[in-house]
């Protein structure tokens, strides 16, 4: 936690103290409760970004001062003011919108004039006659100065902000505005906060004040704020100029978002999994909801009402193509949820053995988050090579059930059969998917949930053979854990979001996802597939070894791995031990005070015999109650409260004769309690290793601060103590059983790679521990083996995939290129657009073939660098050539036959055909 998060944790405990705070004011039926968390009932929930504790430390401070100032209004009444002026900003962006689409032309017109004559500022071309009506002055913001510049204003332009944007000059106002900024200044701070998020607009106009050398002045954000959102949308909607000249739908952009896994071709290998995806959601880019001071009045449920909004009017809509719906997720809705996921039942929990590891698991349909946020993070879903799918805002909640059903049944509906998904807990939400409204839809198209590998490892060993990435046929050497990749990256928007209009927070978001998807993802693609590839043969490598190993122990087949594996998963399948009665928990509770009678009546017998040493002839006198009567006291009233606990539980189990030591009864009891020992000494390990593991992750994660590093270095140090406790405490308790169990050292415990290898000492009998695949040699071979199979499927994949990339890049120029010459003499400014679009598509496509041309000079390498087909170019081929010939169908018809009749036309044809041979024929003669 940093400085900010401390403070603000201070401060919320100083709050708990003050008799004069009502926390139960800030309490809300949808949201974390403030109540609860001062007194330590509930959990607070902190994000990797951090900075809640300061947001809500303001809020609780803006409260206070509305009291204040509450109080003071009272001692001082002053009149009303019911003016309110929150519809400013939505009066300035319809009144830049009433002007858009000549922004948007001169826009394109003043790219058109950069690219042909090279770079002047503001350009107004002497050699066009135009009647000049007027002369703007207005001041400009350029990078390394600011100057007044005279605009001239052409009679036929609506209004003033087309005519500067003509210039290459976005205004701060939409009428008269005084300041406007150059379109190089903010495509300047367009690219770098794409590059680095967390450089927020102050920060930047502050840079900006500093080259000029003026103050810094609040204003000034407001207006660089303005000017980037209009420049912003004006570029979106020049795109959306271009995709439509191209005729590229609003569909487009999510059904081509990766070309290696969309852009399919002729005569291509099938593959099990047609799209590998993954999913998942992350709460670091909350965005404070501003109110006004939350009100006594109750709900009806009691609970306190939040106070209302008292953010200005903002309907602008920057989705893009990215963002879900708010309404569309919004259909999953709790009340329809609880009667579809399988939690819904009592059993669910002991259903599902990985449900206590994974808070989203348990609490998919009820988690709650601070009600001060609006939005409480994003739902991500990427494909495997990292182009952003779908985004979906988490709204005034934690991580429910409801944002990747919605994103599910979004990805089915486009991408159709053959899907694989990831998620932290796809072995609930499997469940959950089949359970719902989806189920029928998903198991038609053969949808197929996992669990990525990092995740994967902390759960059931049961759960991991059937959703692992490891296990999992066809899945290659996919990992599934794009999604932390990429959180690690966009955390850095948090800043930027945390306070911004949800309108500003939904640009940043989509903003940062497009050039990511562009400048990033795409410009790595070929590096990920070739990498992947020499990963892939130098894990072919070590089938040598392999083959080695089982030479030594006599494995004579590769069939006998899956067989064990099988054989593990029967076995786990069949573990499911009965719970214990009521009356079997009795006996282990009788014996267990049986045992304590016994000790207390020994420890009686000793202080008995030394009092009466004490009251001897020969001994001194001492007045009072002496020590040695004060303990002999106690010790009786010990001995008569364990043998009143004995007696009631003789009357519950109708035991008539009390148990001995050689009781037959004693001796399976005393058994069954060693055994609960040993798994409780054995969950215990298992929970230090878990808790061990996410702190190293943490350390090791970027954006972890060096304060953060060294708290969780001391935490693992203690950590590492409790860790070599435990395992003293395990062994004590295997040593105990009969048969012992195995006992376990500090090394063989650090290095499971599976934390589930815990399941497999759970089973106490000694058949069970003989068998091959629960020998740890026996388990590596068996994970290696699975790993070189994953490895040949990865490069089988990668071998679809890397045509589909080069066939891509080859037909995605040529078409660009020939819309580009098409419109070069019909619209010259679009034909720039088309030009600019291509050189940003085609930027890497060099890199990527020099990468794939050394792949190919690779050993082992065995596909194609080589484009082949698309189907879907083929396609529209197909359909163009059907269409030109309908066209000179009806070109022939209407020219040969347009005054004559149907029965006359069919004559005509039928002496043509019969005078056919005859032609033929003296063709043939000639």
């Amino acid at each position: 936690m940093d400085a900010d998060g401390l403070q603000g944790l201070e401060h919320l405990q100083g709050l708990a103290d003050d008799d004069d705070f009502d926390p139960s004011n800030l309490n809300t039926a949808n949201f974390v409760t403030m109540e609860g968390v001062l007194n330590g009932s509930e959990q607070i929930e902190l994000s990797h970004a951090g900075g809640e504790l300061g947001s809500l430390e303001e809020d609780l401070e803006a409260d206070t001062d509305d009291e204040s100032a509450g109080a003071k209004t009272r001692q001082a009444p002053k009149a009303e003011d019911w003016r309110t002026r929150r519809d400013r900003t939505e009066r300035r962006n319809l009144a830049f919108e009433s002007q858009m689409p000549e922004m948007v032309a001169s826009y394109i017109r003043y790219c058109a004039e950069q690219a042909t004559a090279g770079g002047p500022l503001c350009t107004s071309p002497e050699e066009e006659e135009m009647r000049v009506q007027e002369v703007y002055e207005i001041r400009v913001v350029d990078m390394f100065e600011t100057s007044t510049v005279d605009v001239k204003l052409k009679p036929t332009e609506n209004g003033i902000a087309p005519a500067l944007v003509r210039e290459g000059l976005l205004p701060c106002g939409p009428w008269e505005p005084t300041v406007a900024i150059t379109v190089r200044v903010l495509e300047a701070y367009r690219i770098q906060h794409a590059r680095c998020p967390q450089l927020a607009i102050q920060s930047f106009v502050k840079s900006l004040c500093d080259m000029h050398g003026v103050a810094y002045r609040p204003y000034l954000c407001q207006q660089f704020s303005i000017a980037y959102d209009l420049y912003l949308d004006v570029r979106r909607r020049t795109d959306e100029r271009v995709m439509l000249l191209l005729g590229r739908d609003s569909k487009w952009r999510l059904k081509h978002a990766c070309p290696t896994c969309m852009y399919k071709l002729k005569g291509e290998d099938k593959l099990i999994f047609d799209m590998l995806t993954t999913m998942d959601g992350n709460d670091s880019l909350k965005r404070v909801l501003r109110r006004n001071k939350t009100s006594m009045a109750e709900d009806e449920g009691g609970e306190p009402v939040l106070g209302k909004s008292k953010e200005r009017v903002d309907n602008r809509d920057a989705s893009d193509g990215y963002m879900y719906p708010r309404d569309r997720v919004e259909r999953w809705a709790k009340t329809r949820l609880a009667e579809v996921l399988p939690m819904g039942s009592g059993n669910s929990t002991a259903d599902n053995p990985c449900a206590d590891r994974w808070k989203n698991m348990i609490d998919d349909v009820t988690s709650k988050m601070w009600g001060i946020f609006d939005e409480t993070g994003i739902f991500l879903a990427l494909c495997r090579h990292g182009f952003v799918l779908v985004i979906a805002d988490m709204i005034r909640s934690g991580e429910l059930a409801k944002y990747p059903l919605a994103i599910i049944q979004e990805l089915l509906d486009t991408f159709g059969m053959n899907l694989g998904a990831g998620y932290d807990i796809g072995c609930h939400f499997g469940a959950t998917v089949e359970n719902s409204e989806l189920g029928e839809q998903a198991r038609r198209n053969k949808l197929k949930c996992l669990v990525g590998s990092f995740h994967g490892h902390a759960h059931n060993r049961l759960c991991q053979l059937s959703f692992l990435a490891t296990y999992v046929e066809g899945m290659g050497l996919e990992d599934l854990e794009g999604c932390e990749r990429y959180f690690s990256r966009s955390n850095g928007l948090a800043k930027s979001c945390r306070y911004a209009s949800r309108f500003h927070r939904q640009q940043e978001i989509t903003t940062y996802a497009k050039h990511f998807d562009s400048f990033e993802t795409y410009a790595n693609l070929s590096k990920f597939l070739c990498t992947k590839y020499r990963q892939a043969l130098g894990i072919l490598k070590t089938e040598a070894v392999l083959q080695n190993w089982m030479r030594q122990e006599g494995v004579d087949d590769y069939a006998r791995f899956h067989e064990w594996l099988q054989e593990e998963k029967d076995y786990l399948l069949g573990l499911k031990d009965a719970p214990k009665t009521n009356e079997e928990t009795l006996e282990m509770e009788y014996v267990q005070k049986l045992i304590n009678l016994s000790a207390s009546e020994a420890k009686y017998s000793v202080l008995l015999a030394d009092t009466r040493r004490a009251r001897a002839d020969d001994a001194p006198y001492a007045p009072g109650v002496g020590k040695a009567e004060l303990a002999r006291q106690h010790a009786k009233e010990k001995v008569d409260k364990d043998l009143e606990t004995v007696q009631e539980l003789e009357r519950q189990l109708d035991i008539a004769d009390r148990w001995t030591t050689a009781s037959p009864r004693w001796v399976s009891t005393t058994v069954a309690i060693k055994k609960r020992k040993y798994l409780l000494a054995l969950d215990a390990l298992e929970l230090l290793i878990v808790e061990r593991i996410f702190e190293l992750t943490k350390m090791n994660q970027s954006q972890t601060g060096y304060k953060m590093r060294k708290h969780i270095a001391k935490a693992l140090q203690a950590r590492s103590k409790a860790v070599r406790n435990a395992i003293d405490r395990y062994n004590s308790a295997a040593s105990l059983l009969n048969p012992p169990m195995p006992h376990l050292t500090w090394e063989q415990v650090v290095e499971y790679a599976f934390l589930a290898d815990f399941d497999i000492l759970r089973d106490t009998r000694a058949e069970i521990q003989s068998r091959p695949w629960t020998r740890p040699a026996y388990r590596l071979a068996m994970d290696r083996y699975f790993k070189i199979l994953r490895a040949r499927e990865e490069i089988h994949r990668l071998n679809v995939e890397i045509p589909r990339v080069v066939t891509w890049i080859r037909d995605e120029d040529r078409v660009l290129q020939g819309k580009s010459e098409e419109e070069a003499d019909a619209d010259r400014g679009m034909a720039v657009q088309v030009r600019l679009y291509r050189e940003r598509r085609g930027r890497f496509d060099d890199t990527h073939m020099q990468r794939f041309w050394a792949l190919a000079k690779t050993p082992g390498f065995t596909g194609s660098v080589m484009p082949g087909v698309s189907l879907e170019m083929r396609a529209a081929r197909r359909e163009a050539r059907a269409a030109a010939r309908e066209q000179r169908q009806a070109a022939v018809r209407h020219a040969s036959g347009g005054g004559l009749s149907r029965t006359a036309q069919t004559r005509r044809r039928r002496s043509w055909l019969m005078s056919a041979p005859e032609m033929r024929g003296r063709r043939r003669g000639g």
